[in-house]
């Protein structure tokens, strides 16, 4: 058997099925969606495959039958109808400026435009759509299918520039002509990153379904276990064969990599389709998601808005009517962040309504450190991998002066290189470089007694540390006070069951010199 051909890159169903490209087959929940014929939003974190489903439900509503011979659908559909279809990509240009946008919603429309005959007396991009649409309709005898691949392409690319707004009221109206053309329209599916419910782009379109969090269609994008290890044996077993392995050290290697997104609170655990399918065909682990889907825009927010970096490396806890609640200029930016990919869904309390958001895989923490990092210490991104070695040669080693010495000195600079909350700026780089490390690290955990700063455990060792600044006052005496905290709150009990040799860290940072302004350790 020859080496299959994996679709790295492709994103259209008809190169895929006509060049005999892998398909994992998702055309059943593609059935369920068209059959029903509401107007559905999919929000996806970016190259998780909603380009693929629009493709793909755009050769359904053409009527190409020939393309899902052997598919799910095939079985249940008996009347290929061709429809009129009207597809709005947004994915493939950059829109930082509102001429931008401008050029390419003119490009769209004139295409559809020549295909319809269509002579337009205005240059009003929301007139021209409805003009299009009506006239589709009435020139075929059949509704049109409006399909929209990431919507909210043109907004993010403008996210703090002055064309935002310029960008958001465009689209608002444009899109706001779905309304009103109910009559002619079957099928409307739109798609992005993220729903903007507080800037009005859906105000015009309050019909949509949204379904990013249906527990029925949680896996309609992304490679499920099971898809996994039914459609890619092949490619596993090669794997295993290249590094030695057995086919399941493999899945373990490629779960704890790519896996562990969650779209609701039952979902599967979903990979990220572009990375793992990247992985299999290159016969390695890299991360190859992070390296191509990091949207500036996210960084730049996160650091405009002041965002509390440790609710992401630590996990942080939302309501689900927040998250389609971004709100530009204000509120939480938790909800881009959750869309754009960088977190999901990891518990539920169905009691509190309170989901739970961590980092969904390693690929995922260790881009998102390794981004970070240079930005909170004075360690060169080409330095980063060799520093967070010598950090884990020196907690595994119970080597406490060394791993206070190495931090000490990658925050040296850090006054330079921030302002404003330098207390803040420390917890995030102490924070960030144990996380990097791979060990078992816990921020603000929660005991009887209080909140523990920081815990990291080993195999035999358990360190707890206390961070305090000395807000001008005798470094002994600060740290004598997080000492005694430790002590007065219980933070040891939790280890004390386990047998393993336990340290109790004071960590104070000084206010005037900045940096490290010594630390004192005591063992139990």
């Amino acid at each position: 058997m020859g080496t299959r051909k994996l679709p790295i890159g492709i994103q259209t169903f008809e190169r895929i099925r006509e060049e005999n490209y892998l398909y994992v087959d998702k055309t059943d929940l593609i059935y369920e969606l068209v059959k029903l014929g509401v107007p559905y939003f999919l929000a996806r974190p970016r190259r998780f495959g909603k380009s693929l489903l629009i493709s793909t439900i755009k050769a359904y509503f053409e009527g190409r039958k020939e393309l899902f011979e052997g598919l799910k659908i095939a079985e249940k559909e008996k009347d290929w109808i061709k429809y009129p279809v009207l597809h709005l990509d947004f994915s493939k240009n950059g829109y930082s400026t509102h001429e931008k946008l401008k050029t390419q919603l003119n490009k769209l429309l004139s295409s559809f435009e020549k295909q319809y005959g269509i002579i337009p007396d205005t240059n009003d991009e929301p007139i021209r759509f409805d003009t299009i649409i009506e006239t589709a309709a009435k020139q075929t005898g059949k509704r049109v299918v409006v399909l929209v691949d990431e919507y909210d392409k043109p907004m993010l690319d403008a996210l703090n520039t002055p064309d935002f707004e310029k960008n958001r009221i465009l689209l608002r109206d444009f899109f706001g002509v779905l309304k009103g053309d109910d009559e002619y329209l079957k099928f409307v599916f739109i798609s992005g990153i993220t729903k903007f419910a507080k800037v009005n782009i859906f105000s015009e379109m309050n019909q949509l379904a949204d379904i990013s969090m249906s527990e029925k269609y949680g896996a309609i994008c992304g490679i499920t276990q099971k898809e996994l290890v039914q459609n890619f044996k092949p490619e596993i077993n090669a794997f295993a064969d290249h590094y030695g392995k057995s086919d399941e050290e493999i899945l373990t290697l490629l779960k704890q990599k790519y896996d562990g997104y969650h779209f609701n609170s039952v979902c599967p655990d979903i990979y990220n389709p572009f990375s793992l399918i990247n992985s299999l065909e290159n016969k390695s682990f890299e991360s190859f998601w992070f390296q191509t889907a990091t949207p500036a825009m996210l960084f730049t927010l996160i650091e405009n808005s002041n965002y509390d970096l440790t609710n992401i490396l630590d996990g942080v806890t939302l309501k689900s009517s927040s998250f389609s609640d971004y709100r530009v200029g204000g509120g939480s930016i938790t909800p881009i962040i959750y869309h754009s990919g960088y977190l999901t869904i990891k518990d539920y309390d169905r009691e509190s309504d309170l989901y739970t958001l961590k980092f969904p895989n390693e690929e995922v923490r260790d881009g998102f450190l390794e981004y970070i990092l240079p930005r909170y210490t004075n360690i060169p991104e080409d330095r980063l991998g060799l520093s967070v070695e010598h950090f884990r040669k020196a907690i595994a080693t119970r080597d406490i002066d060394s791993l206070m010495n190495l931090f000490s000195v990658a925050i040296a600079d850090l006054p330079t290189k921030r302002s404003g909350n330098m207390e803040y700026a420390y917890q995030v780089a102490f924070h960030a470089m144990l996380r990097q490390t791979g060990f078992d690290v816990e921020s603000e955990m929660q005991v009887i007694g209080g909140r523990v700063d920081v815990t990291l455990e080993t195999k035999d060792t358990a360190y707890i540390f206390e961070l305090k600044m000395d807000d001008g006052k005798a470094f002994e005496d600060v740290a004598e006070i997080a000492l005694a905290q430790i002590e007065k709150k219980g933070y040891a009990k939790r280890f004390s069951a386990s047998n393993k040799k336990i340290f109790k860290i004071a960590l104070i940072f000084s206010t005037q010199k900045g940096g490290v302004a010594g630390y004192k350790v005591k063992e139990e």
